[in-house]
């Protein structure tokens, strides 16, 4: 056999045909195959990482906003809520989320929702048609907490903040 551009193992490394069994053992069953490689051995336990907000908790709620349309946005951050919300000195690194307003009540940048531990709160950015959370009017730039299951009212559009 021509051996050029081919790696040649030392002698003795591979056996020769004759030297190999004419018939392989069954194999084991997988169990004992396991135990043979491992014997005792316990696999480590698995702990989640920690969620955006902290470490995970059991039993934590989460915030979520169901929009008109069926849409519903998870709340693990600051959120401004407006027709074209845009991040200004009081809101931080909220996330801007787009809401269609077919009646042209919402403010461009109307409102901001804040969750903080286990409570959720929105503050009115000064807008030209308010916040009304569960039937009470927010106080401009004022946060105001918002009930498990709420409706929120900007201008005209309706949105329900829940636990999930």
């Amino acid at each position: 056999m021509d051996d050029r551009g081919f790696i040649v193992p030392p002698p003795g490394l591979i056996p020769s045909r004759a030297s190999q069994p004419a018939q392989t053992p069954a194999p084991a069953p997988a169990a004992e195959r396991i135990e043979a490689v491992a014997p005792g051995r316990a696999l480590p336990a698995f702990t989640p990482p920690p969620g955006p907000n902290g470490p995970a908790a059991p039993n934590r709620p989460v915030w979520r906003l169901l929009l008109p349309g069926g849409r519903a946005v998870p709340l693990t951050r600051a959120v401004l809520l407006g027709r074209n919300p845009s991040r200004g000195a009081h809101a931080g690194d909220a996330e801007p989320i787009a809401l269609d307003d077919p009646t042209s009540t919402v403010s461009k940048t109307h409102a901001l929702l804040v969750v903080e531990g286990d409570t959720l709160t929105v503050t009115d950015l000064y807008s030209t048609n308010g916040v009304v959370v569960a039937g009470t009017r927010a106080q401009p730039g004022e946060p105001a907490a918002v009930p498990d299951g709420a409706e929120l009212l900007l201008g005209d559009l309706s949105i329900r903040a829940e636990r999930s």
